[in-house]
């Protein structure tokens, strides 16, 4: 798994722990098998699908990129 779905994830995770979200949940929303939600999470599968995509939409969040410059000024 790429360094960026690892932060992808790990996120991903915090916003469903908040929310109360499992993965069954999602699948049980979208159609799909739990197995097949997991596989995401286990990194069996590539998190920048649109799959991907359409699990932030569920959780009803966004991913943003952030200049470097912002970074590392602190801000």
């Amino acid at each position: 798994m790429r360094e960026i779905e690892k932060q992808l994830l790990s996120e991903i995770r915090r916003v469903m722990a908040e929310k109360g979200i499992k993965q069954a949940d999602y699948a049980r929303a979208v159609g799909i098998s739990r197995q097949s939600v997991n596989d995401y999470f286990k990194g069996r599968r590539g998190l920048l699908t649109d799959t991907g995509k359409d699990l932030l939409e569920y959780l009803g969040v966004e991913i943003r990129l952030v200049p470097r410059k912002e970074l590392t000024d602190g801000k």
